[in-house]
């Protein structure tokens, strides 16, 4: 039974944690609509033209 206590206090812990670091890797890699539309011309111009 004493299981049942430490996995009741643990799994909000580890969920918050694992979703603070999601948010994190999220926040860093956004990008604007307007670098994402140059990021594909340029793309476009190397591989295509």
């Amino acid at each position: 039974m004493v299981m049942d206590h430490e996995i009741i206090i643990f799994t909000p812990i580890f969920a918050i944690l694992i979703g603070f670091i999601v948010f994190t890797i999220l926040k860093k890699r956004k990008r604007s609509p307007k670098s994402i539309y140059k990021l594909i011309d340029d793309l476009e111009k190397k591989y295509i033209y």
